[in-house]
C-alpha cells in the first residue's frame, strides 16, 4: 500500500538520519508513520496526566505496525484564565492548536493520527484538526476522561459561586477555601456537563473516539485501555483506507446534536459543532440544536443543570447508554459509521455484549444520593426516555431586533419562571464592572443585565462566568435577573443568561445601541429577544425601529482593542459566533 509519509521518504533525504538520531529504526521508518498528539502539560488537571494516555496509544500503534511520533500542544484553562484578561486567548486558542495540528500532519506527512485531549478548547480543536484532514488521513481521537468529585459532593462548578457569595458579604474566605481545597482530587476533566465534558461526548457522538470512552473516569484504567485501543484502531483504519472524512458526515453531526440536547450539553457547542462542520466543508445551521432539541427528550440529571457529576455519567453508561435509550427513537443515524469500522448499532450490540453496563452500574452503586438517603442507580442520572419528568429541549435559539442573528439560551439550567421575562436594560461596557455591581447588590430584580463588546471580533469571545455564577449565587437574583451578552458563558453557567448575541455590538449588531431604561423582552416560548420599548418613552414597534436606526446612525465603531499577535489575527479574521467563531479567510 502507498503511504503519504513515502513523501519524505523520497524527497526528504534528511528525514532517515533525523529520526535514526531519535532512536527510531530503519525498520520503523519503513513502516506507516502515526501522530499522536496531545495536550498533555502542567495547565490544568485534564492535561496532567495524558502523557500516560500517549504512551498506551503509541503501544497499540507499535504492535499493530506502525511507527508512533509523539508531539504536544498543551491548552490553556479557562478556570486560570477566568475573570481577567486571559480570558480573550481561550477561544481563539482553539483555533491556533488546530492549526498546529494540522501544520504536524501536513508538515511531517504523517499517516494517520491519534489525537489525545480533555478539555474546554482542546476538544473542539483536534476535532476540528480532523475535520481539516480528513480527505488525507485516518484519526481516532481520544479523551482523557473526567475528573474525580470532591468532599460532599463539592464539583469545580461549586467554586465560582461560592467567590460570588464571599464578595456579596454572604459567606467566609474560610468558607471558600474548604471550597478551592476539596473540590478537585486528582486528574480529569472539571466534573460537570461544561464544555470539556460536553466535547468528550461530542467526539464519541461523531463517531471519532472509541465507544465508553467519553467521560471514562480519568485516575481509573479505562481511560488507558481506551488509549491502547485507539492505537489499533488507528492501524486498521489505515489497512482499511477509512479515512476521517468516511467518518465525519451531516448524519454523524446531527447525531452528535441529538446527544447534545439529550444530555443537556454546554452552549460552547453552539460554536464548536459549526466550526468543525466548517472545517469538513459541510453544511451545518446551528437552528438545528434547536430544531432537534423540541424532539429529543432531555435525559440526564447532572450539574449545573442537575445534581451528578460526569463520571457518574460515565457509570450509569454514557453515550452509549443514551444511544441505547434513543436507538429506536428515529433520531440518530444508528448506520453511521464509526472509528471501530462499525456502525453505531453494531458498536451499541457489542457494548450490550460486554459487562459494561453492569460494571458501571455497580461502581455507580458505591456513591449515595444527594439527600444520603440510598445508593444511586442508573436512573438517577440518565433518565428512561419514557420517564414523565422528562422536558424535551435543552437549548432555545432566539431572534429578534435584538438577535437579528441568533442568541443562544440554555432554558434548561434556568427557573422556568425566567423563560418569559421582561425588564429594564442595565448597560455595561465589560464583565468587570457588571461583576461588580452584582457581587455589590447594586441592581434590582428584573433588571435585564447587558454586557457588550464581548465578542470574537472585539476581544476574542470570553467566558462571563463569574459574572453568571454570580447571578445564580444571590438568592435574590438567580430567579429575577437576566444577563445578555455578545460574549459566551461557561459551560458551568446556570440560570437566566443568553449569550452569542449576533450581530456582536464591534460589529455594529443592535446590542450596540441598546441603552440602560430600554425593556428588553425574552420569550422561549416564541423564541424571541426583542426591544420593546425604549427609555425615550416610545413603545410601539415602528418608534422602537425608528429610535433604534437613529441610534445606528450616530454610532461609531470603537478603535480595534487588538491590532497585532494571535489577537489580533484572530479579531479580524473570526466569524459571528452563529457560524462558530472560527477564523476565515472569506
Amino acid at each position: 500500500m502507498a503511504l503519504r509519509s513515502d513523501a519524505i521518504r523520497r524527497n526528504a533525504p534528511e528525514a532517515l538520519p533525523l529520526y535514526l538520531s531519535g532512536a527510531v529504526t530503519e525498520e520503523d521508518f519503513g513502516k506507516p508513520l502515526v501522530l499522536v498528539h496531545s495536550t498533555f502539560g502542567q495547565s490544568h488537571p485534564g492535561s496532567y496526566h495524558l502523557d500516560r494516555l500517549v504512551r498506551q496509544a503509541t503501544l497499540g500503534i507499535h504492535e499493530s505496525g506502525g511507527a508512533a511520533f509523539s508531539f504536544t500542544t498543551t491548552d490553556l484553562c479557562d478556570g486560570v484564565a477566568t475573570g481577567h484578561d486571559g480570558m480573550n486567548y481561550v477561544l481563539p486558542s482553539r483555533d491556533y492548536i488546530s492549526g498546529i495540528i494540522e501544520a504536524y500532519v501536513q508538515g511531517h506527512a504523517f499517516d494517520g493520527a491519534v489525537l489525545v485531549a480533555s478539555c474546554d478548547k482542546a476538544m473542539p480543536a483536534v476535532l476540528m484538526a480532523v475535520a481539516r484532514m480528513r480527505a488525507d488521513i485516518p484519526a481516532v481521537v481520544v479523551p482523557g476522561g473526567s475528573g474525580g468529585i470532591g468532599s460532599c459532593y463539592l464539583l469545580s462548578g461549586d467554586i465560582a459561586q461560592t467567590f460570588a457569595r464571599v464578595e456579596a458579604g454572604m459567606e467566609t474566605i474560610e468558607d471558600l477555601l474548604h471550597v478551592q481545597r476539596h473540590s478537585l482530587p486528582c486528574e480529569g476533566a472539571c466534573q460537570y456537563m461544561g464544555t470539556a465534558s460536553t466535547m468528550q461526548v461530542m467526539a464519541e457522538s461523531l463517531g471519532l473516539a472509541p465507544p465508553t470512552s467519553a467521560l471514562a473516569p480519568a485516575n481509573e484504567r479505562y481511560v488507558l485501555t481506551a488509549a491502547r485501543q485507539a492505537g489499533l484502531l488507528i492501524m486498521d483504519l489505515h489497512r482499511r483506507n477509512i479515512r476521517a472524512g468516511d467518518i465525519l458526515s451531516e448524519a454523524s453531526l446531527r447525531n452528535a446534536v441529538v446527544i447534545h440536547q439529550a444530555t443537556g450539553g454546554s452552549t460552547n457547542a453552539l460554536l464548536h459543532l459549526p466550526a468543525i462542520a466548517a472545517a469538513a466543508g459541510l453544511e451545518f445551521d446551528v437552528r438545528l440544536f434547536d430544531e432537534i432539541g423540541q424532539k429529543v427528550p432531555y435525559l440526564t440529571n447532572l450539574h449545573s443543570a442537575g445534581e451528578y457529576a460526569s463520571r457518574q455519567f460515565w457509570y450509569a453508561g454514557g453515550v452509549q447508554r443514551v444511544i441505547a435509550l434513543l436507538a429506536d427513537s428515529g433520531l440518530l443515524e444508528m448506520n453511521a459509521l464509526t472509528v471501530t469500522g462499525k456502525t453505531i448499532r453494531q458498536n451499541l450490540d457489542d457494548v450490550w455484549a460486554s459487562d459494561f453496563f453492569r460494571t458501571g452500574e455497580g461502581y455507580l452503586s458505591n456513591y449515595a444520593t444527594r439527600d444520603r438517603s440510598r445508593s444511586l442507580v442508573r436512573t438517577d442520572v440518565i433518565r428512561s426516555a419514557e420517564d414523565s419528568g422528562n422536558t424535551y429541549g435543552s437549548v432555545a435559539i432566539l431572534y429578534g431586533n435584538l438577535a437579528p442573528e441568533g442568541a443562544v439560551f440554555k432554558y434548561s439550567a434556568c427557573d422556568p419562571a425566567m423563560y418569559e421575562h421582561r425588564g429594564r436594560a442595565v448597560v455595561f461596557e465589560s464583565e468587570e464592572d457588571c461583576f461588580a455591581a452584582v457581587t455589590g447588590l447594586q441592581v434590582e430584580p428584573g433588571d435585564v443585565l447587558i454586557v457588550r463588546n464581548e465578542g470574537p471580533a472585539s476581544c476574542g469571545m470570553p467566558e462571563l462566568f463569574n459574572t453568571s455564577s454570580a447571578i445564580v449565587a444571590i438568592p435574590q437574583y438567580r430567579s429575577s435577573i437576566a444577563l445578555i451578552t455578545d460574549g459566551r458563558f461557561s459551560g458551568a453557567t446556570a440560570g437566566p443568561v443568553i449569550g452569542h448575541v449576533s450581530p456582536e455590538a464591534a460589529s455594529g449588531g443592535p446590542i450596540a445601541f441598546v441603552e440602560s431604561g430600554d425593556i428588553v423582552e425574552i420569550s422561549v416560548s416564541r423564541r424571541s429577544l426583542n426591544i420593546v420599548a425604549v427609555r425615550e418613552g416610545f413603545s410601539s414597534g415602528g418608534d422602537v425601529a425608528r429610535i433604534l436606526m437613529q441610534r445606528q446612525s450616530a454610532w461609531q465603531p470603537p478603535p480595534r482593542r487588538y491590532t497585532s499577535g494571535i489577537l489580533g489575527a484572530y479579531t479580524r479574521l473570526a466569524t459571528s459566533p452563529m457560524k462558530g467563531a472560527y477564523m476565515s479567510g472569506e
